[in-house]
């Protein structure tokens, strides 16, 4: 305890913390950003292991961080080693930060004349989905997707309009990304999450009990569990996503100058297949933000992107409100792809994984990428093992980069129906 009250007496020195900060970043800054902006007091040797993995010198940094003193290892809350940062040295390190990191930035206090908020539209278009769904019949094709009249008059009713898709080839967001627009896909996924709608063998889409209870929530609560929902979801394809939201929120009360800000989150930022950096980060980030209320976003005279944090974003984007640190050895079991063609793409060598997806998929593409596909055969086959489908879909999402496609999802459950009739399996 010495120890700790002796460092935060030597670290109230803002010209200690302006001199130390840059030597503590040094070859593992994504893991002290990660730590600073963590908003839990104490860490796990598990989650701090896979923090500091994925940093130049890995777990050996972890000795380095508490040489340096900023770092501390206790046994007493558990007997298992814990870490923290306390929280007055956190506060000064994260407002240091928050400097350091606006430096980069280009600003200004007054943005487009023109620009683009949508508040709580989000919420009330669920809503509007929600109402339609009751009324009408929405009758579903084999794969679970609504038809093209149903998808058109429900987009036409949206606050916030968006074209059916053209054909195109897409993964990654969600279960039905590749069916629907972005927002609405959004939308939809979360309406399915909640149980409000469900998707049933009959053909058609049907409301349940959980949606008559929707509007008892406060709106804010809604956008809240979205966003929630929204950074669950798309933190797969973008592992840092929670990350650069939180610096968003700390940094962002003036205008800000989009490819600045991209500029300053370079090492959080990656390309994800289909989709280059600038797709992910205006798209996927700043598009989904802004859709969710989160920022107001708009356009200058010379066609460059600007964007700010709206009030209700503020409200929304505390601590307590982002999900906490995820760990890296975790997210390293995620290496396969499902995509809406029923193939699955294995990114890295993990044996074991790859022997369970065998037992349910057939072998399409060798090599140091391997592609498997999922059949009616290879499914019997699976259920002749004494697999089942719903157990197989659960393993699936632990070792997933994406959500399982909707219309792999549903097929698989019709396969087993079938199949069960047909054979005399039993149902998962």
């Amino acid at each position: 305890m010495e120890l700790i009250q002796e460092t935060l007496f030597l670290f109230r020195s803002s010209s200690f913390l302006e001199e130390q900060l840059p030597r503590w970043q040094a070859r593992k800054e994504n893991a002290v950003l990660r730590l600073i902006l963590e908003p839990r007091e104490w860490i796990s040797n598990e989650e701090l292991v896979g923090i500091f993995q994925a940093t130049e010198g890995g777990e050996t940094n972890i000795e380095r961080a508490i040489e340096e003193g900023w770092l501390f290892p206790t046994t007493r809350l558990t007997g298992r080693t814990m870490y923290c940062i306390p929280v007055d040295l956190r506060e000064r390190l994260r407002h240091k930060l928050v400097r350091q990191f606006t430096t980069r930035l280009e600003t200004a206090e007054e943005g487009p004349l023109t620009f683009h908020e949508e508040g709580l539209a989000m919420i009330r278009d669920l809503d509007v989905f929600l109402e339609y769904v009751k009324h009408h019949e929405v009758k579903l094709t084999n794969d679970g997707s609504m038809y093209k009249k149903n998808l058109q008059q429900i987009l036409e009713l949206l606050e916030v309009g968006e074209t059916p898709l053209q054909s195109s080839w897409r993964f990654g967001y969600g279960r039905r990304f590749h069916e629907y627009p972005d927002r609405f896909a959004l939308l939809y996924d979360y309406a399915y999450q909640q149980r409000y709608i469900e998707e049933p063998e009959n053909g058609f889409l049907r409301l349940t009990e959980a949606s008559e209870k929707v509007t008892q929530v406060s709106a804010l609560e809604r956008q809240r569990s979205l966003i929630r929902f929204y950074l669950s979801l798309y933190r797969r394809p973008i592992p840092r996503l929670a990350l650069v939201v939180q610096l968003l929120a700390l940094v962002t009360e003036k205008w800000v100058l989009s490819r600045t800000m991209l500029s300053a989150l370079e090492s959080l930022v990656h390309e994800y297949y289909y989709d280059k950096v600038e797709q992910i980060w205006e798209t996927r980030i700043l598009g989904m933000m802004m859709h969710l209320g989160l920022i107001r976003t708009g356009t200058d005279e010379n066609e460059q992107l600007w964007f700010q944090i709206t009030k209700l974003g503020q409200q929304l984007l505390t601590q307590e409100a982002l999900p906490a640190v995820t760990e890296e050895s975790r997210e390293a079991q995620r290496i396969l792809i499902v995509q809406p063609n029923f193939e699955i793409v294995v990114t890295a060598d993990q044996p074991l994984v790859t022997a369970e997806l065998a037992a349910l998929t057939e072998l399409k593409q060798a090599g140091a990428v391997r592609v498997y596909r999922l059949t009616e055969e290879t499914v019997l086959r699976g259920l002749s093992s004494g697999t089942s489908v719903s157990d197989w879909i659960e393993f699936i999402d632990k070792h997933s980069q994406t959500s399982m496609p909707g219309n792999v999802e549903r097929t698989l459950r019709e396969w087993e129906h079938i199949l069960r009739a047909r054979d005399g399996f039993k149902t998962s």
